[in-house]
């Protein structure tokens, strides 16, 4: 067995932790380095084990220092929030594109297209990982604007007919009840999804996503008859 993905990312895609550093203002991570140290000189919340119950009766009477821990930590969590709200609506505007892989270490990897990311909620920028109820995307890297994709995201044989993004984005029009009422429709409704938003990518006839959605078109509907 090699060690060798099937796929991967392109070769230019850089880790997400690595691309919010490189794509987020500085402001923002000045923000995040002061209220880290905020936090990180509040107050320890003290613990039974390390004190006499006459010091914590009085570390509990303390209602200021524990409002100051409270506060640092609330501070860093908004902070944060809005780095990972920032960094996500680059990524739904299409300013820049991520790759990600399902089912690693051997699952295909795949682009993610920018409407997916109104669904998406990145939960571990260390690991790469964002998902949209209980569908994961792993090791997720980030494309800089004007690269080059070479992905390959399509069937085999056939690396620029983009069936793997269609199949992200039939999941998210699932998850928003947005699919049609016949699989030929939606078909159709994703062929023309797909043209508006990769123009210069060669587009799967109507008759190929049937096919290659048939099953999980039926899937669906059975869960929701």
């Amino acid at each position: 067995m090699t060690d060798q993905k099937p796929y991967g990312p392109p070769p230019e895609a850089i880790p997400l932790s690595e691309a919010m550093k490189e794509f987020l203002p500085a402001e923002m991570w000045e923000e995040h380095a002061r209220a880290t140290e905020a936090r990180n000189n509040a107050p320890k919340r003290p613990s039974y084990l390390s004190m006499s119950v006459r010091e914590w009766e009085a570390v509990q009477a303390s209602r200021q220092a524990a409002n100051r821990t409270r506060s640092a930590r609330a501070d860093l969590h908004r902070v944060w929030n809005r780095m990972l709200a920032t960094m996500k609506a680059k990524l739904e505007a299409g300013e820049l594109t991520a790759f990600g892989q399902e089912n690693p270490p051997f699952g295909p990897w795949h682009a993610i297209p920018a409407p997916a990311w109104r669904q998406l909620r990145i939960t571990n920028v260390r690991k790469g990982q964002a998902s949209v109820g209980a569908n994961i995307v792993h090791d997720i890297h980030i494309l800089p604007p004007d690269a080059d994709d070479h992905m390959p995201t399509g069937t085999p044989g056939r690396p620029k007919k983009g069936i793997d993004i269609i199949r992200i984005e039939f999941q998210r029009r699932v998850d928003a009840g947005e699919i049609a009422e016949s699989l030929a429709a939606e078909a159709r409704a994703l062929q023309a999804w797909y043209r508006e938003t990769y123009p210069r990518r060669d587009c799967p006839t109507p008759k190929t996503i049937e096919n290659n959605l048939r099953g999980t078109w039926r899937a669906v509907r059975q869960r929701t008859a």
